[in-house]
């Protein structure tokens, strides 16, 4: 909980300066063994500028890929020419997440606006651990009037994304009613 509050603080700090930053949003940020939580990368503008237009980045773990899964990019930034990146030795590479500039079409999201989720799964044979999460950015597009037909890099002046998945054992007293469960069923 306390690295999701950190992770809102730190985005909506970066939008009050109208610093461009990729935050990092865990669901849930500390896991027991083998449970799941959702993970989705935000990018966020100056308010003042129009739209996001394109992301070019890793997602970077100290776990590897090792427990990630289902990866996607969040509509709109599914537009043409994106991929939601592959596996890697240290996360996921070579997301590119982007939407086309649409006048006639009105606003073009939110901002901060999701360009990309994934699901992590907890290992149950290594506790406690921190997995640490990061960005690796090398692209940062904006559209900064509603007239944009390319998008202008904010590459120099971006807030890299982090984030911590804590993993802790079960609770002692879970264990103990557990064991408790399985001894009343063998006495029987």
């Amino acid at each position: 909980m306390r690295m999701l509050v950190l992770g809102v603080v730190i985005a909506l700090a970066s939008r009050a300066v109208g610093q461009p930053a990729i935050t990092i949003e865990v669901d849930q940020p500390v896991l027991m063994p083998s449970e799941s939580t959702t993970i989705t990368l935000w990018a966020g503008h100056d308010p003042s500028e129009w739209a996001m237009a394109f992301v070019e980045t890793d997602f970077v773990s100290s776990q590897g890929a090792r427990g990630l899964s289902d990866w996607r990019l969040v509509e709109p930034m599914n537009g043409p020419g994106t991929q939601p990146g592959s596996a890697a030795a240290t996360g996921i590479e070579g997301i590119l997440a982007g939407q086309l500039n649409c006048p006639p079409c009105g606003t073009m999201g939110t901002n901060p606006i999701a360009f990309w989720s994934a699901t992590y799964t907890a290992p149950s044979d290594v506790l406690p651990l921190d997995v640490r999460l990061s960005t690796l950015t090398s692209r940062f597009d904006v559209y900064p009037s509603r007239d944009s037909v390319f998008g202008e890099s904010r590459l120099g002046d971006l807030v890299a994304g982090e984030a911590t998945i804590r993993v802790v054992p079960a609770p002692a007293g879970a264990l103990v009613i557990g064991s408790g469960v399985l001894l009343g069923r063998r006495r029987r």
